[in-house]
């Protein structure tokens, strides 16, 4: 059966096709109400409803002395459980969770191929166009830069030459870099970058256009969080001496530090809490995703997003993750959205920096408390088997 022009059907016309082509059972997999349906249809392509993951809670959760409620959209109760258990820690601790974040620069890479002769004189023609060029940027989206963002810096990266039977060339990369403010600033980014290709393209005949996209290697978007646990309040929740269970945490971060096969897995654990938290909140959970594994490599070796180690009175936690995040843009106009963030009491993009990271630090805490006492599938599988699940 052809499927001509699918996409400019309206999602009940879709359903009927795929119906017709032998579909069954699309309500199990894609019901939702027909009210919401118009809104999901602008939100992606060829759609035919939603497919829902369960919604759960952590009721107080104390981060830079503002208490937050948190929605994770996730289908491992585990992930909420850990959270839970040690959001008492955090909300025990006078202000919770310390955070603070670099001023979010976005970075888009701008590249063609040239000679390697040509390639140098790039050097030359970039140090005496740099402000044209980002004047050229900054018109693609002039309220952000009246807003006191833009583009602010563009910078030359001349890869090694590649020399074989197909091309003697090399690529020439014009980084260009933003201050994307409150948003996440993909598309903003992108569109100054297609700008500038096109000009390069046109004014430069030697120059072979390749792309123009921003990359998700975010180290401009780095969020910082910390927090000292004393022994006492260690003690008073695990019911363990606060020394000992200090012990267990900052061995199993060293571990981590390493090994960087455990690193992985210790990182992904932090991903999970995150990723929970920020689809409710309308976030590209896959840039994220791409900027934390990245950011973990950046030595060459995979290494903890968190660390943890010990004084002689307390816990003390450091995280530092780049976070390729908004509180502003196209989703904020989808109701669930705005909902997710009033029902987070997210006020701002700091604050919205502040929760996805202290979120991921805790579920972290949280892994690494069951897996060096009573082992991760103790708790783990009895939430699973509560569902039914295998």
């Amino acid at each position: 059966m052809m499927f001509k022009r699918f996409y400019t059907k309206s999602p009940s016309e879709r359903r009927q096709i795929l119906e017709a082509d032998g579909a069954r059972n699309l309500n199990d997999l894609a019901g939702i109400p027909n009210a919401e349906i118009e809104t999901l249809d602008r939100m992606s392509e060829n759609v035919i409803g939603a497919w829902r993951l369960p919604l759960g809670v952590v009721p107080q959760f104390t981060v830079n002395k503002k208490c937050h409620r948190i929605a994770m959209a996730t289908e491992e109760p585990s992930v909420i459980a850990a959270v839970n258990r040690i959001s008492k820690l955090i909300n025990a601790c006078q202000d919770g969770i310390h955070c603070s974040f670099d001023s979010p620069v976005t970075m888009a890479q701008i590249s063609g191929a040239v000679s390697l002769a040509q390639a140098n004189v790039f050097k030359q023609i970039i140090n005496q166009n740099k402000a044209q060029w980002l004047s050229l940027a900054n018109e693609q989206n002039p309220q952000l830069a009246e807003l006191g963002g833009g583009a602010f810096d563009i910078q030359l990266e001349i890869l090694p030459p590649e020399w074989n039977e197909l091309w003697r060339e090399t690529f020439v990369i014009f980084k260009l870099y933003v201050h994307t403010l409150d948003a996440m600033g993909a598309n903003a980014v992108n569109t100054m970058a297609e700008a500038l290709l096109r000009y390069i393209e046109n004014e430069y005949v030697f120059f072979t256009p390749c792309m123009a996209i921003v990359s998700n290697a975010s180290e401009g978007r780095l969020v910082h969080a910390s927090i000292d646990i004393p022994f006492a309040i260690l003690e008073e929740i695990t019911g363990m001496p606060g020394s000992n269970f200090a012990m267990l945490i900052a061995r199993a971060s060293a571990l981590a530090d390493r090994c960087p096969e455990r690193a992985v897995t210790h990182n992904k654990g932090i991903l999970n809490g995150i990723i929970a938290a920020a689809i409710p909140l309308g976030q590209d959970t896959r840039a994220i995703q791409a900027a934390a594994y990245d950011y973990a490599c950046k030595t060459g070796v995979h290494l903890p997003l968190v660390r943890w180690n010990m004084s002689s009175k307390s816990l003390h936690g450091e995280m530092h993750i780049p976070l390729p995040i908004g509180s502003v843009g196209g989703l904020r106009k989808i109701p669930a959205v705005n909902a997710a963030f009033a029902f987070d009491k997210i006020d701002n993009y700091a604050e919205l920096c502040s929760v996805l990271a202290s979120v991921g630090m805790t579920q972290n805490l949280g892994a690494l408390w069951a897996l060096t006492t009573e082992g991760i599938q103790a708790g783990h599988m009895k939430l699973h088997n509560r569902k039914g699940a295998v």
